[in-house]
């Protein structure tokens, strides 16, 4: 789950990323010989309990972090994956809730290492949790709505909507895909970016003022430590340094997440004309899952330049195509399998829910290690 998390291209459903819970299914499914359609229906039961929380209780709105949920879900998925009896499953779930609270605070001020690990701590935790209930450890009797439960402590009365009992509940269609390595709510303001780039050099520009939703604003560009970054994990979360890098070089990629590119002093002074708002008609929109940033610019002879990015490429509303999905997945597969093996990679997985056996499709993605790699 931290590879997952390597670059910031995890999925997206407002409140948190559900791809974070694959790791245990990923872990698991090849060492028990698992077939395509059995990881693909695990896969479906995690997300599918994920979202329904996520739907369900707005943790992050309350200072509770997102791996409460992911936790959740990955125990769910790999019971199923396992094939664990009733009560099994039932311990294994009161296990992973009660043990795997977690802090917002994980996701404030200058970010760390650990935003980018708390969820797989909480899928690792998920993993030892299903093994210590079928061992035949119990948990709690009533994690949710008993006594100092989820309910009682945290959430308050919630209630999930229906899971599966007819295709219109199923919403994994409505998880956004980030085609930039940055926070989703970024993804609109590197296209805003490459957009204004368009319009006016970077170094003729005096003013730019975002206008975002109040989450976007509030998580990155209200902090003193967004104008600053100093470690990759602020950087990118942080509508300052994404907007600008976006602005100088026409993209974002790996590259802008090395200390030498969020470090450098020579990106501040365009960052220190960058002012973020939150706007209430784009507030309004968030609220009906519409993804908006706007920017209004000013050159130094008072020119103004207007940008405004709807649905960006990846949302619900404007998803990727099948033949977009396979570009990324070889762009970033490429350069460390290289072309062939990325392209033979994607043919396995392509068709993974046919597979017998998914251990070719893991071989596929084996990198080999040479001594003195590290």
């Amino acid at each position: 789950s931290c590879m997952i998390r390597d670059l910031d291209l995890n999925d997206e459903y407002p409140g948190g990323h559900p791809s974070d819970c694959l790791g245990a299914l990923l872990a698991v499914a090849p060492t028990i010989g698992a077939s395509g359609e059995q990881l693909v229906a695990a896969v479906v039961v995690s997300y599918e309990i994920i979202l329904a929380i996520l739907r369900s209780v707005p943790l992050r709105d309350i200072g509770w972090d997102q791996s409460i949920a992911i936790g959740i879900g990955a125990a769910a998925g790999l019971a199923n994956l396992l094939h664990l009896d009733h009560d099994v499953v039932r311990h294994a779930i009161a296990i992973t809730t009660v043990a795997n609270t977690a802090l917002r605070a994980t996701r404030a001020g200058q970010l760390s290492m650990w935003k980018g690990a708390a969820t797989a701590y909480a899928v690792r935790n998920a993993v030892f949790g299903v093994q210590l209930a079928s061992a035949g450890m119990t948990g709690p009797e009533a994690p949710f709505t008993g006594r100092h439960g989820v309910v009682e402590m945290i959430s308050g009365p919630f209630k999930l909507p229906p899971l599966g009992e007819s295709v219109s509940d199923y919403r994994i269609p409505d998880v956004y895909t980030k085609c930039w390595p940055v926070a989703y709510s970024l993804q609109a303001l590197v296209w805003a970016g490459i957009e204004l780039r368009k319009q006016v050099s970077p170094d003729q520009l005096s003013s730019v003022e975002v206008l975002t939703y109040a989450f976007s604003m509030r998580e990155s560009g209200s902090e003193p430590a967004k104008w600053d970054p100093r470690t990759r994990e602020t950087a990118d979360h942080s509508i300052p340094y994404v907007l600008a890098r976006s602005l100088l070089h026409g993209t974002i990629n790996h590259e802008a997440f090395v200390p030498e590119s969020y470090l450098d002093p020579s990106i501040r002074p365009l960052m220190s004309i960058i002012t973020v708002h939150a706007n209430d008609d784009i507030e309004q929109k968030i609220r009906r899952g519409i993804v908006e940033m706007r920017l209004n610019a000013k050159d130094h002879s008072g020119r103004s330049y207007h940008v405004e990015i709807i649905n960006p490429l990846g949302h619900e509303k404007n998803p990727l195509s099948p033949t977009q999905i396979a570009a990324k997945f070889e762009d970033l597969c490429a350069p460390v399998l290289g072309a062939t093996r990325a392209a033979a990679a994607l043919r396995h997985w392509s068709g993974i829910d046919t597979a017998t056996n998914v251990k070719s499709a893991f071989d596929a993605l084996n990198v080999a290690v040479k001594s003195g790699d590290h």
